[in-house]
């Protein structure tokens, strides 16, 4: 019988993956063997010796952060171009990060041609761990399937790679990592297994914050709407989770949810948030026509808010503050260092 050529691309990953050990096994031979690897791709040119040197302490962080286990795994079809940033803004707190993709979008559009090329250029970096290629299903009955198998997908590989707790992420998701860091000791501290955190949206830019709402927030009473991103969830490696927001004790996006609330805590926006890039794209339209929203929305709805935020001007109102469809909009520095343009 024939293998699906997903099946085979997954099995060329997991060579791949058996060949350069995974930053998440740091026993002694395996940081020996992975210091070793940085050593022979400078000695090769295949990257400079300054890289090098960076990787060898990012590796030195990790061995320090393996008795606590953090697995982040990415869910990617497009914004590729925020990917890296993102990761390098959380990769400090990690110690295992991996990326579940798609090359055709739940809607069948075909991924970028450069897509792939970026995933394994970040997986010879040493900035990823582990890239798995998943293939979306048509005309199911819940239209949020694919979404939330993905996600499920990534819980299976952190529990295989051993870690103890779990985040998804998406490409415009952005944390800082001693935030992470701090926030992983109380839950381990405290013995919690489920979390959720504010978001923090910006839009257009990087260095535009917003300060009381989120651009996706219903029409009505967009002060008093309150979301929330799932965060990290402890990993039960002898009780099956999976994703849903059903029961979850806070708003959520409906894919992102794990049905293991039990020790629920919400963390305080001072302490730890996520900083939502949504708007921020190379190609807007792209991501709505490829995105959940459809499923929620007419696509009028979708295109006047599209339009919305392509023609917001930060410095039509005030030079510190603007206003966006009702919601004030900040200056901030781009902390994260984002540059979609480069």
């Amino acid at each position: 019988m024939t293998k699906p050529a997903s099946h085979l691309k997954n099995i060329e990953h997991n060579r791949f993956n058996r060949r350069i050990s995974c930053r998440n096994k740091l026993s002694t031979t395996s940081y020996l063997w992975q210091k070793i690897k940085l050593i022979l791709l400078s000695l090769t040119h295949k990257i400079s010796k300054e890289e090098a040197l960076i990787q060898k302490k990012h590796l030195s962080q990790k061995r320090n952060l393996s008795r606590r286990k953090l697995g982040i795994v990415y869910n990617v079809f497009d914004g590729e171009e925020l990917l890296e940033a993102s990761i390098k803004s959380i990769q400090q707190a990690a110690s295992y990060i991996a990326i579940v993709y798609q090359n055709i979008s739940n809607f069948g559009e075909p991924a970028t041609p450069e897509l792939e090329k970026l995933l394994y250029r970040l997986k010879n970096e040493g900035l990823v761990d582990e890239l798995y290629l998943y293939e979306p299903k048509f005309n199911q009955a819940d239209n949020h399937y694919n979404e939330k198998k993905k996600r499920d997908i990534g819980l299976m590989l952190a529990k295989r790679a051993g870690c103890d707790y779990f985040l998804s992420m998406d490409t415009d998701e952005f944390y800082h990592a001693e935030q992470l860091t701090e926030a992983l000791k109380i839950m381990r501290g405290k013995k919690i297994k489920s979390s959720a955190v504010s978001i923090i949206e910006y839009l257009k830019e990087p260095t535009y914050q917003l300060v009381n709402g989120y651009t996706f927030a219903p029409t009505q009473n967009k002060q008093d709407y309150i979301f929330y991103v799932p965060f990290i969830m402890k990993i039960h490696h002898f009780k099956k989770q999976h994703h849903n927001s059903l029961n979850f004790p806070c708003t959520v996006d409906p894919t992102r949810g794990l049905n293991c609330n039990e020790k629920f805590y919400l963390f305080e926006k001072q302490l730890v948030a996520m900083h939502h890039m949504c708007t921020i794209r190379k190609n807007l339209a792209r991501k709505y026509a490829n995105s959940n929203l459809q499923y929620k929305a007419e696509n009028s709805s979708l295109t006047e808010l599209q339009h919305k935020i392509l023609s917001f001007d930060f410095n039509k109102n005030l030079v510190e503050v603007s206003n966006f469809d009702g919601i004030y909009v900040q200056k901030v520095p781009n902390s994260f260092d984002i540059d979609i343009k480069k």
